[in-house]
């Protein structure tokens, strides 16, 4: 600790005096941008973030580091190339053993004790990387991206596109939590609506944290079978969208993979939509079929908004139960379809506070006792927001809530833009609730992370 302490303050006098310099005025002919051809734009930043754990076992478990490159280039009037990529090294890794950085391994008893050299520090990350081709009526967006549906921030709900990024819990921001896929996006616009189709050829799932980091909740079960790439494996989806009376409203349609494998033994025979018989463990993931509905209306200065979803072709995990009567505990996964859905709420309090009021519940239809999961779930999400010195300073505060298990996450945060092109943050992670036990499958999703709050500051160069 007492040595990433002393590199910590090191980089931080050396930082904050390269951030002075780079945010003092430019001269007005500098040349920087002079050997660039006239359609090629491009935007770049440097970013440091540091994190320091505050609730048990005190020590610093992040000093990121990432310089971010996006370049647009007009190729044509109607053709544009887009590309985003993204370096990043966290040094922690290479100063401090992975047990100071994460004391709490034995929260998978079955896990190891892992070291530093099973944790990747320094990463390359081709982001985005797509061409735009419009046409009169037709839109097309071809390459590596993201893609985001729906209107309820937080809660994926019919916005299932995008696999998810757990490296770093759900703490990063969220445009950094969605895994960009290869796809092609079609938009086709007519009088009143537009349709949207995708093709995504590319089969990626959920990426779990390392193992042996602070982080890790998900593993990824061993002998787990991935789909073959192949077009039959292709995800398809569409989307109809348009204004009627005052409201924008929303059709979709899904056909995707489980972006989370289960692991189980199925029993033949029983009833549930229980598949097969095997005397081993087959993680796997399973394709899902969602039909979806969004909704938004501005009313004054408030906007009012809406979404669900039925989701067919979920397959939930079990308590352990001696399905077949041979005196062994099975693992089995039952077949149900859910139904996910949300109201949320845009809204400015007295004293010019903007409010975000978010509320979810999934729904488990013919649910069985068996089900780990409850039959019904609750989430709610407020973010409040203000700005200060004449909109330089924005203090916020996100508190997310999950009723079952009674936990909460709480996100402080401000930002001050010191300069047009440096803004530093502070900020803390506060996890409230009860561990659970992962063995026993009292799983609890914030909970796990009771040990794990912390403050951390933020410091980013645009140029």
């Amino acid at each position: 600790m007492r040595r990433s302490f002393l590199l910590y303050t090191a980089t931080l006098i050396a930082g904050w005096c390269g951030l002075a310099f780079l945010s003092a005025p430019v001269q007005a002919a500098s040349p920087s941008a002079a050997w660039l051809p006239a359609h090629l734009t491009l935007n770049q930043s440097i970013q440091s973030e540091v994190a320091y754990r505050v609730a048990e076992s005190p020590n610093f478990t992040k000093l990121l580091n990432f310089y971010q490159l996006e370049a647009r280039y007009d190729i044509t009037r109607g053709t544009i190339l887009t590309l985003v990529g993204r370096l990043s090294y966290d040094p922690i890794y290479d100063l401090e053993p992975l047990s100071e950085i994460n004391p709490f391994q034995d929260r998978f008893q079955s896990s190891a004790p892992r070291t530093i050299s099973d944790v990747d520090a320094f990463d390359a990350d081709l982001r985005e990387f797509y061409g735009d081709f419009f046409f009169q009526k037709v839109d097309l967006r071809i390459g590596r991206q993201i893609v985001r549906w729906g209107v309820i921030e937080g809660f994926r709900i019919t916005d299932e596109l995008n696999p998810l990024d757990f490296r770093e819990f759900i703490l990063r921001e969220l445009t950094d939590r969605y895994i960009p896929l290869w796809m092609v996006k079609g938009d086709l616009y007519f009088n009143k609506a537009t349709l949207e189709l995708i093709w995504i050829p590319d089969l990626s799932f959920n990426r779990a944290a390392d193992a042996g980091t602070e982080w890790e909740q998900f593993q990824t079960p061993p002998g787990l079978v991935e789909p073959p790439q192949t077009l039959r494996n292709s995800e398809f989806g569409l989307r109809v969208s348009g204004y009627v009376k005052g409201a924008d409203l929303a059709l979709s349609y899904l056909d995707a993979w489980d972006d989370f494998p289960t692991a189980s033994r199925t029993i033949f025979g029983l009833s549930g939509n229980i598949a097969e018989r095997s005397s081993d463990f087959t993680p796997r993931y399973h394709r899902l079929r969602t039909f979806g509905f969004s909704a938004s209306k501005g009313q004054g200065s408030d906007v009012i908004k809406a979404e669900a979803a039925y989701i067919s072709g979920k397959h939930f995990g079990t308590l352990p139960t001696d399905a077949d009567g041979d005196g062994i505990s099975d693992i089995v996964e039952l077949k149900r379809a859910h139904l996910k859905y949300g109201l949320g709420w845009d809204t400015r309090l007295p004293g010019d506070v903007d409010t975000f009021i978010q509320y979810s519940q999934q729904w488990i239809l013919n649910h069985n006792d068996l089900i780990i999961a409850d039959a019904v779930e609750s989430g709610l999400s407020i973010l409040f927001r203000r700005e200060f010195l004449y909109n330089r300073l924005l203090a916020k505060c996100l508190i997310l809530y999950m009723f079952n298990d009674k936990e909460a996450l709480i996100r402080p945060r401000l930002e001050y833009q010191w300069s047009d092109h440096v803004i530093v943050a502070v900020g803390a992670d506060i996890f409230e609730g009860k561990q659970g036990n992962v063995q026993a499958d009292d799983f609890r999703f914030i909970g796990f992370f009771d040990q794990n709050d912390r403050v951390y500051t933020e410091a980013r160069y645009s140029f």
